[in-house]
């Protein structure tokens, strides 16, 4: 990853409880929200993902 002020949110974790990275995509001819989501808890972290259809952008 290039340097910019995604690269340094991602790498800065210090004091973070938790972050999250949302991404429209379009696929399948469905525009999607993908959420990525990262908890902090003390030396560890726990990731999640999440997959939401939001629209159906092809005429039937």
């Amino acid at each position: 990853m290039e340097q910019g002020p995604l690269k340094s949110a991602l790498e800065n974790t210090e004091g973070v409880i938790s972050q999250e990275l949302v991404t429209f995509r379009v696929r399948n001819g469905q525009l999607i929200k993908e959420t990525v989501t990262r908890r902090f808890s003390k030396d560890d972290y726990h990731d999640s993902s999440s997959y939401e259809p939001l629209i159906n952008l092809e005429e039937k």
